[in-house]
């Protein structure tokens, strides 16, 4: 694969990765405003862009075993939570927006939990499990098995838990 065409994939599935999550909000708020069939054209939409950025990481190679992909997203997260998250709080904080700097830690603290999911992952496998898991719909933290009674990243009710199918 030619270096040009490796980074028009790259690219191509950065923007389409932005607008399946784009059309999926712009959704949520099309319901809230009871709009329905726009609600459901937004996110038939979104789904058709989640193919096309899953197609640029099947074309990129991206897309490796399950063992590598657990790896590889365990590192991600590591990456993420100890070095990017730290930086944004501190210049929200420094230019003064608190909703962008508790944002920013709420997903920091998320992300950590998400390296402890994954790291018991391994531990599913071997046991044949398969848990189910529950997201706060406020800040995203992840229960596995038991919805918590209060979120305990942002404490949100427990009411604010939807099961992933």
């Amino acid at each position: 694969m030619g270096e040009n065409t490796k980074q028009h994939l790259y690219d191509a599935y950065t923007g389409e990765s932005k607008a399946a999550v784009r059309l999926k909000a712009f959704a949520k708020k099309a319901e809230e405003e009871d709009y329905p069939a726009i609600a459901k054209l937004f996110r038939a939409v979104s789904e058709s862009e989640s193919i096309h950025a899953y197609n640029n990481l099947r074309l990129l190679r991206e897309i490796k075993d399950t063992e590598t992909n657990l790896e590889e997203a365990l590192a991600s997260e590591q990456k993420i939570a100890q070095v990017s998250y730290d930086s944004f709080i501190a210049d929200a904080e420094a230019e003064g927006d608190k909703a962008a700097a508790t944002m920013f830690a709420y997903a920091r603290d998320v992300e950590e939990r998400h390296i402890k999911l994954y790291e018991g992952a391994l531990q599913h496998l071997v046991a044949e499990k398969i848990p189910n898991y529950y997201v706060c719909g406020v800040c995203g933290y992840v229960a596995d098995d038991v919805v918590p009674e209060k979120c305990p990243i942002c404490g949100a009710p427990e009411d604010k838990f939807f099961e992933v199918k």
